[in-house]
């Protein structure tokens, strides 16, 4: 039989009604023990790396479970990592970029707390362990929920309490659990190009833009010293020109600068010339992130600038390279 190692963080699906709230409270071996009906297929060795709502997990805690997969890699077939909901796809990003181990890991939590009356928990736990000791599913991140299997790159949670939380927008699932078993839509494979940090030794912020936003927060940001910046830019990547003169200043102090759109959909390019249009920050050095969210972006450049020097993080951000988008070629091709 397969051996998958379970590794538990916390989340709703270890947690239990408190005065004070809801909080994680369960084990792993209690939370296995309560998912494990009709679950005979594989060897599960488990592991508690933390307690705690993935709202309060740390880059420090994600460093940690990294270098736990790493270790346990050799001897597993499969990888379920037990997650708060809040942050799991940053989570199941920070792993796919940084690992380079060829066996599947697989996040899932729940949307309801273990002691509810109906939880979702044990349901996901048993489709992950289903997903991650699947023959057809070998290496890359995934999260499982609700019966659908997403990939770490698009996946992303877009309701807050309903069980059909996550989507992937225009890449689709990568996998149906149906009563028959799992009905592939596309092959199961990692769509992230690997940075194979194992520490982070960075710090970015993320500037979000709308209607007036002035470049205060980034000036602060150069004022505490950050080493990177994702700005959150309006439609293909355009900012106001007050956020422009300050990714001027930014830049100029040797800060490396990523633009992502606050759309949900689409990708960032250089189109608009204008003094805060994404064609003109191109010109002054800015890295654009494609179509990840800017949550995603600073996990992104957190690990490359933590792997790569400034002058030439700029290749993990090359709009050349297949990273999970779409392949386009030019007019005179």
């Amino acid at each position: 039989m397969p051996t998958v190692y379970v590794i538990a963080t916390g989340g709703t699906i270890a947690s239990t009604s408190s005065e004070r709230g809801t909080v994680p409270t369960e084990s792993v071996q209690e939370l296995m023990d309560a998912s494990l009906e009709g679950v005979d297929h594989v060897d599960l060795e488990l592991v508690q790396l933390a307690q705690i709502p993935s709202s309060e997990l740390t880059i420090a805690d994600l460093e940690a479970l990294g270098n736990r997969v790493r270790d346990v890699a050799d001897d597993a077939d499969g990888v379920v990592v037990l997650h708060g909901t809040d942050t799991i796809e940053e989570t199941a990003y920070f792993l796919d970029l940084v690992l380079e181990e060829t066996v599947p890991v697989v996040l899932t939590g729940a949307q309801r707390a273990n002691d509810s009356l109906n939880p979702d928990g044990p349901a996901n736990v048993r489709g992950a362990l289903a997903a991650a000791s699947h023959d057809h599913v070998r290496s890359g991140t995934y999260v499982f929920f609700n019966d659908r299997l997403h990939a770490a790159r698009p996946v992303t949670k877009a309701h807050s309490t309903n069980l059909d939380a996550y989507d992937s927008g225009n890449y689709g699932i990568v996998a149906e659990r149906t009563p028959e078993g799992f009905w592939f839509y596309r092959r199961p494979e990692s769509l992230t190009a690997s940075i194979p940090a194992e520490t982070v030794t960075a710090t970015v912020d993320i500037v979000p833009t709308s209607t007036g936003t002035t470049g205060a927060q980034i000036e602060t940001a150069l004022e505490r010293g950050v080493d990177g910046i994702v700005v959150d830019a309006l439609g293909l990547g355009n900012v106001p020109a007050g956020v422009a003169d300050a990714i001027d200043d930014a830049i100029d102090d040797g800060i490396v600068v990523s633009i992502a759109t606050r759309c949900r959909n689409g990708v960032v390019s250089p189109v608009y010339g204008s003094d805060g249009g994404a064609a003109v920050l191109a010109e002054k050095g800015v890295l654009f992130a494609s179509n990840l969210p800017a949550h995603k972006a600073r996990i992104k450049l957190l690990v490359a600038l933590s792997y790569y020097s400034p002058r030439t993080v700029d290749r993990a951000f090359d709009s050349r390279t297949f990273e999970g988008h779409g392949y386009q070629s030019s007019e005179s091709e």
